[in-house]
C-alpha cells in the first residue's frame, strides 16, 4: 500500500465528490481482492471467491499494456464518450484519459466499493480524480439509471459512446452487472427513439403549438381532476390485434369501469357500440386525425389532449376537451406565462400516457387492453382501426389482406425484434415497442394495481397478467357511473386573460427581430456568393460566432429557437464535437474548411427558426 497515494486520493474524490467520499472513508478493502507486483512492477490484483477459486483481474505480466491492447480492440480512439462497466485498479480508465481529448466524458461504475477503496491505496488516480469530465458510481441501482444518465443523455447519444466492459469484474458479479448493462442499453435505445422522433417531429410540434393557443386557453386542464376517481377500476383500451377477440367482454361490462382509451382504439370501440369516459391523443402527424370522427362536434365523451396534436382533434370536441401540459418546450413557454393544465410527466407513447392519466386520477386497478407490442400474423392493430381501414381500401383479390399487412411489416426492416409472448411462444417486436414495454415494466407504483388482461404480446415486467374475463370478474363487480359524474362542472370553465404573457410576447418578439437584423445582413453577403478566400471564411467564422454568442445571452431563445428545429441544433452539435476533437488530436493541418461548412449549414438553419418563430410570435401576440 502507498500511504502517500491513498491521501492524495481522497483528497481529490472529497472535493470532486463529496458523497462518494464519505461513502469511502471508512472502509479498509476487501479480503476477497489480494494486491501482487506485476512483472512490469505495476500493481496487479485477483479474486478469490467464496468457492475459495482465485481468478486473475488484472494481467500478471503488464496490466497497463493489457489495458491499452483492450482499448484498440474498441476502437477507443474514435470516441469522445465512453462507459466503463468495472474499475478495478483503474489501468483502462487511465488509459482512456492518455488518448482522448480533454472534452472526454467518462461515466465509471463499479459494484463494490470496498474494491474502490482498495484501488484508492495502491493506484496514484490524481489525474482521474482531477478529470473534469468523468463522474464515479459505486453500487449504483441500475433502476435509477435514468437520474444518473440524464445530464449527459442528448450528448451520449448524438455523439455515441464506446462502451469499455471490464470482462474479469463482470464475471465477479455477474449479476449486478448483467443487469446494469440491459438498463444502459435500453436507457439508450429509449433516447434514440425519442430523439429521433424529437428530430423527426419539433417543427410539426411548433405548427400545431401556435395554431392551438385559444383551444388551448379555453380548455380546462386535467388538474381539475386530480385524484378524482381514487379507488374506480380504469380499463386502459389500445388497438393492438388481441383486442379483437375480446372487445365484447368490455361491452358486458361497460357500466363497472373507467374507460379510457387511446386514439387508435376510438373507432374499433365505437364499432362495437362501445363508448369510452376519455379518449387520449398526443401524436402530431396528420394522419392521427383519421382515428376521429370530425363530422359532428362530439359530448358523449371527453378528449383528453396534448397541445401539439392537429388543431382539427380539439375542435371536434369543443365543450369536452381537458388538455394537459406538453413537455415541448415551446408548450412550456406558453405555460410559464399563463397557467398550468396539469403534467402527467415525461411520456413516450399515447398508451403510456393513458396510463399515467389513470395514476393521475387516482384509478385502481389498471387494466391494460390490446396493450400487445408486438405484432400478431405481421398485423399491429385490431380490425376496424384506422390502419387496419387504411389496408382494407387497398385489398383486391390479387393483393389481399396478408399481402398489405406483410409488405408494412417488412417496412420495420432493421428494427424489427425477435422475442417471447406471454405463453412463450416467438413473436416480432420492434425497438420501439421494446423500448415503450420497458417504460411500462417502470412506471407503475406500489400505490396502484396495474394489470395486463392483453391476453397476448409481449410480458410486461412487473405487472400481472390476467385474462380480460377473470379481470373483470375479481375487480369490476360494482357500478361506477355514479362515482364518476365530477366531470359535469368542467363546463363552466371560462377563458382567462393573461398580462404577463403579452408582455413576454412583445420582449420575445423584440429580441427575435434583433437576431433577425444580423441574420439577414450575413446571409446577403454570404448566403447568396459563397467567399472564395480563406480569410472570407475566417470573418464569416467569426461573425457567426459574435451573432450566436448574442443569442446565448438569453436562455429562453435559445431554447426556443433549438425546440423548433431540433434537427438542425443537434447536427451543429454533432459536427461541432466532431472539429474540436479533430483539433485537439491533431497537430497538422487546418480545419477552416469543415468549421465554415458547420457554420454556413447552421446560418440556413438560424435564419429559417429566428423567421418562424417571429412571425408566428407575432400573430399569437395580434390574436
Amino acid at each position: 500500500m502507498n500511504s502517500s497515494f491513498l491521501s492524495k486520493n481522497l483528497e481529490y474524490l472529497k472535493e470532486k465528490d463529496p458523497a462518494l467520499f464519505n461513502k469511502i472513508i471508512a472502509l479498509k478493502g476487501s479480503a476477497e481482492y489480494e494486491i501482487a507486483n506485476s512483472r512490469s512492477g505495476l500493481p496487479t490484483i485477483s479474486h478469490t471467491d467464496s468457492l475459495g477459486k482465485k481468478k486473475q483481474i488484472h494481467s500478471h505480466y503488464d496490466p497497463e499494456a493489457e489495458a491499452s491492447r483492450f482499448l484498440e480492440t474498441l476502437n477507443a480512439h474514435e470516441f469522445e464518450n465512453f462507459i466503463v462497466i468495472g474499475l478495478g485498479l483503474g489501468y483502462q480508465v487511465l488509459e482512456i484519459i492518455k488518448k482522448a481529448s480533454t472534452h472526454a466524458k467518462i461515466l465509471i461504475f463499479e459494484k463494490d466499493p470496498e474494491l474502490f477503496a482498495l484501488s484508492l491505496r495502491e493506484v496514484d488516480f490524481s489525474i482521474l480524480l482531477k478529470h473534469p469530465g468523468i463522474k464515479i458510481f459505486v453500487n449504483a441501482d441500475p433502476l435509477q439509471l435514468e437520474t444518473l444518465l440524464e445530464p449527459e443523455q442528448a450528448n451520449f447519444t448524438l455523439n455515441n459512446y464506446c462502451l469499455v466492459r471490464h470482462n474479469s469484474l463482470v464475471d465477479v458479479d455477474s449479476e449486478y452487472y448483467g443487469h446494469l448493462l440491459l438498463e444502459i442499453k435500453k436507457y439508450f435505445n429509449e433516447s434514440r427513439i425519442n430523439l429521433k422522433t424529437q428530430s423527426i417531429h419539433s417543427k410539426l410540434y411548433y405548427k400545431n403549438t401556435f395554431s392551438n393557443l385559444n383551444h388551448w386557453f379555453e380548455s380546462p386542464g386535467i388538474n381539475c381532476l386530480k385524484n378524482s376517481l381514487p379507488d374506480i377500476p380504469a380499463i386502459i383500451c389500445s388497438a393492438g390485434p388481441s383486442l379483437d377477440k375480446n372487445i365484447q367482454l368490455l361491452k358486458s361490462a361497460r357500466e363497472r369501469f373507467y374507460l379510457i382509451a387511446v386514439a387508435t382504439a376510438l373507432k374499433p370501440l365505437l364499432h362495437n357500440g362501445i363508448q369510452p369516459d376519455m379518449v387520449i391523443s398526443i401524436d402530431p402527424d396528420e394522419q392521427t386525425i383519421n382515428s376521429f370522427d370530425l363530422e359532428k362536434n362530439i359530448t358523449d365523451y371527453w378528449l383528453v389532449w396534448s397541445p401539439s396534436v392537429p388543431s382539427a382533434i380539439p375542435e371536434t370536441f369543443p365543450e369536452h376537451r381537458l388538455i394537459f401540459d406538453s413537455e415541448v418546450y415551446l408548450a412550456g413557454w406558453f405555460k410559464k406565462y399563463t397557467e398550468e393544465k396539469g403534467n402527467l410527466g415525461k411520456i413516450s407513447s399515447v398508451a403510456h400516457s393513458a396510463v399515467k392519466l389513470a395514476q393521475y386520477l387516482a384509478c385502481s386497478p389498471i387494466i391494460l387492453v390490446g396493450q400487445d407490442l408486438s405484432f400478431y400474423k405481421q398485423r399491429q392493430h385490431c380490425l376496424h382501426s384506422f390502419y387496419y381501414e387504411k389496408h382494407m381500401d387497398k385489398v383486391s383479390r390479387l393483393n389481399p389482406l396478408s399481402y398489405w399487412d406483410h409488405k408494412k411489416y417488412l417496412n420495420f426492416g432493421p428494427n424489427l425484434t425477435q422475442n417471447s409472448d406471454l405463453f412463450g411462444q416467438r413473436i416480432s417486436s420492434t425497438q420501439a415497442m421494446e423500448s415503450y414495454n420497458h417504460i411500462f415494466s417502470n412506471n407503475h407504483n406500489d400505490s396502484q394495481v396495474v394489470i395486463n388482461a392483453t391476453e397476448g404480446g409481449l410480458p410486461i415486467a412487473g405487472v400481472q397478467n390476467l385474462t380480460l374475463k377473470e379481470t373483470l370478474y375479481s375487480y369490476c363487480k360494482e357500478l361506477v357511473k355514479n362515482k364518476t359524474d365530477s366531470l359535469g362542472a368542467l363546463h363552466n370553465y371560462e377563458k382567462k386573460h393573461f398580462k404577463s404573457l403579452q408582455n413576454s410576447l412583445a420582449l420575445q418578439i423584440q429580441i427575435l427581430k434583433s437576431i433577425n437584423e444580423k441574420l439577414k445582413n450575413l446571409s446577403l453577403k454570404y448566403l447568396n456568393s459563397e467567399p472564395q478566400s480563406s480569410d472570407d471564411k475566417r470573418l464569416f467564422i467569426t461573425e457567426m460566432q459574435k451573432i450566436f454568442k448574442t443569442i446565448l445571452n438569453n436562455e429562453e431563445t435559445v431554447l426556443l429557437l433549438q425546440g423548433y428545429n431540433f434537427a438542425g441544433f443537434s447536427n451543429w452539435y454533432r459536427s461541432n464535437n466532431q472539429i474540436l476533437r479533430k483539433k485537439e488530436l491533431s497537430t497538422e493541418g487546418s480545419f477552416l474548411d469543415e468549421e465554415f461548412e458547420r457554420d454556413l449549414k447552421f446560418l440556413e438553419v438560424l435564419v429559417e427558426s429566428v423567421e418562424y418563430l417571429m412571425i408566428n410570435f407575432e400573430k399569437s401576440s395580434s390574436q
